[in-house]
């Protein structure tokens, strides 16, 4: 190995010492970054009972697949407005508060980056404008805290 490094023009040692630094640079950016975690706002009583298992515990309503949703609606350059609308208005009726913030929280940890699921929504610029799913989803978010 350190033959190998001997051997190397020095520009390419440059590139490798630049490359591996900026790598290392945006990892630990986007780990600090992290969006913190929200309590539940009724502290997990607003999250429907979906069904039960063998023991006899509850099985709670799962944000995964709205999250989901958000996140392919919002990361294609070629998602269609009425797909936005449609997700953003999902999100905005859901029933309780618990379900609106577990979505939140579920999206920043496993898609949003260092930015939150309302800074996603906020960086739309390609949307219906007629229709109101944004603006719901942003009220509801901003009705919790959710910033």
């Amino acid at each position: 190995m350190k033959k190998f490094w001997k051997d190397l023009p020095t520009i390419a040692k440059a590139g490798i010492l630049i490359g591996g630094g900026l790598l290392a640079y945006r990892g630990i950016k986007r780990f600090i970054n992290k969006p913190a975690q929200v309590t539940l706002p009724q502290g997990g009583s607003g999250l429907p009972v979906i069904g039960n298992t063998s023991t006899g515990a509850p099985v709670y309503w799962n944000p995964a697949e709205l999250s989901k949703d958000l996140y392919n609606a919002m990361s294609g350059l070629f998602t269609l407005s009425g797909t936005k609308d449609a997700v953003w208005n999902k999100l905005a009726d859901l029933p309780s508060g618990d379900m609106v913030t577990a979505v939140y929280n579920y999206f920043n940890k496993n898609y949003g980056g260092s930015d939150t699921l309302t800074q996603w929504i906020k960086d739309e610029y390609y949307y219906d404008i007629t229709g109101s799913g944004r603006e719901k989803a942003l009220n509801r978010l901003s009705s919790l805290n959710l910033a």
